[in-house]
């Protein structure tokens, strides 16, 4: 059974060194930050550098000359990591190659526009993510960035001297030159992460049991939201895994009809299976979360001065936490509805998603209200890209009116919002599957032309596709 490998990244927040101070571990973090900016962009002069050298050699001799007969090195991460590693003498060896490589990559795959005038040079700018290699640097020694679970009451904070429960990862960040100005005896640093949901705690499960293997990660700093607010340090953990290898067929289609009934319906070009997903979640919490707004708005009318104290930002701060819950519920939803979708089409082996097309829907739309569907769209998008299926979006108009089996286009089709019955043909279905059927079918939209084009639709003349 052929697999193949999947590389992805989970974003943890860093709550707390454990072998240091935060003064110290945020001035460690900070330098580490600044001289990664600085041999980023270094990387990027280099290449530049050696592009403009190549033009004129090949100006004067007429063949562009030999990188590794020149510099001793056979591509450009080799030659810029020797050119540069003594100028950079607080970062940890392993941790700069990996940062070089980002950059020469990044230079290797603009080259072509930047040469044409369609790109700019690449110019890495404050807070860029830190980059932190998985593998060991050396030989013989142990993995860089390493995961562990505390389980032992025994283990305390130093700083609080309170039990410690979670877990840690652990990586080497500084060099040995830097490890000894700050007089430390290990160049990694502990940090204690916060698992806040059960997808970030299976995946952190899993890579302590060696199910997932680590990959080259990163840490970034995000700035607070708000005056006065600090910012947080996260660390972007990548993660390899094998998945079995489906083949996929692009000439097979699921279709997805989204809607009020249900948010989300699947068919197929090729059988009769259907999936959908129930609206039964989002209303109840979407009304539970209404009914707790109208009453923080009342309350506003005659709370106490503590809050009257401090004007208008005071009295609709709990409803702006209240909006933030539904924004975050809306985007775990989506989330697992899109790979709920992803992981259905791959199942089935369909290569193409076709779904209809919101642009004209508008803001103001009840459809558009009830629901974030954009966003669900492009997340859907986002995950069919990294499973290799194509996305097309399609003009909906009439796939709710036409009948999947006989072509049949017509408004009493549609006997309410959740039934279809076929005038001509007597097709009966539920409204979302039939049209989600319809969205599956390829060049749908050129079969509805064809047929809304004629004042009686020709059944025969039609070209059904894939439809079974």
């Amino acid at each position: 059974m052929k697999t193949k490998k999947h590389t992805k990244v989970m974003r943890y927040e860093i709550i707390k060194p454990l072998d240091s101070t935060w003064e110290v571990f945020g001035q460690v973090l900070r330098q580490v930050q600044y001289e990664t900016r600085h041999a980023l962009n270094k990387s990027i002069q280099l290449s530049w550098e050696w592009q403009g050298f190549s033009a004129e050699y090949k100006r004067q001799s007429d063949h562009y000359p030999n990188l590794k007969e020149i510099t001793n090195y056979t591509n450009l991460q080799g030659y810029a990591y020797n050119t540069l590693k003594h100028e950079f003498p607080s970062l940890y060896r392993g941790n700069f190659s990996q940062t070089v490589k980002r950059a020469t990559d990044k230079w290797n795959s603009d080259r072509g526009e930047i040469l044409r005038g369609e790109r700019s040079i690449p110019n890495f700018k404050k807070d860029i993510p830190i980059d932190v290699v998985a593998a060991a640097f050396k030989e013989g020694k142990e993995q860089n960035l390493r995961i562990r679970k505390i389980l032992s009451s025994e283990e305390y904070n130093n700083e609080t001297g309170k039990r410690i429960q979670g877990y840690t990862v652990k990586v080497n960040l500084i060099s040995d030159s830097y490890k000894k100005e700050l007089g430390r005896n290990s160049t990694a640093f502990e940090m204690l992460i916060k698992v806040g949901d059960n997808t970030q705690k299976a995946i952190i499960e899993r890579l302590i049991e060696g199910k997932y293997n680590i990959a080259a990660s990163q840490i970034l700093y995000q700035k607070g939201k708000g005056s006065g607010k600090k910012g947080k340090w996260f660390l972007n953990l990548s993660y390899s895994f094998e998945k079995e290898d489906v083949t996929l067929n692009p000439d097979l289609i699921m279709g997805i009809d989204m809607g009020i009934v249900h948010p989300i319906y699947i068919a197929f070009s090729d059988s009769y299976a259907r999936y959908h997903i129930n609206k039964g979640e989002i209303n109840r919490f979407r009304n539970q979360i209404e009914k707790r707004k109208k009453e923080l708005l009342h309350q506003g009318t005659y709370c106490g001065e503590g809050r009257k104290g401090h004007g208008i930002q005071a009295r609709i701060k709990p409803i702006e936490v209240i909006s933030d819950k539904i924004a975050n519920f809306r985007k775990l939803c989506n989330h697992r509805y899109s790979k709920f979708v992803v992981d259905i089409a791959v199942k089935h082996g369909c290569g193409t998603i076709q779904m209809e097309d919101l642009q004209g829907i508008s803001k103001d739309d009840v459809f558009y209200k009830n629901w974030s569907y954009f966003d669900l769209q492009e997340k859907i998008a986002y995950k069919a890209k990294e499973s290799g299926i194509k996305v097309i979006k399609v003009n909906p108009r009439y796939t709710s009116q036409r009948c999947s089996q006989c072509g049949n286009i017509d408004s009493e089709n549609r006997v309410n919002q959740a039934d279809f019955l076929c005038t001509a043909c007597g097709f009966k279905a539920l409204a979302d599957y039939n049209a989600a059927r319809n969205i599956s079918t390829r060049n749908i939209e050129k079969i509805i032309d064809k047929a809304v084009g004629k004042e009686i639709i020709d059944v025969v003349d039609l070209e059904y596709g894939n439809i079974s």
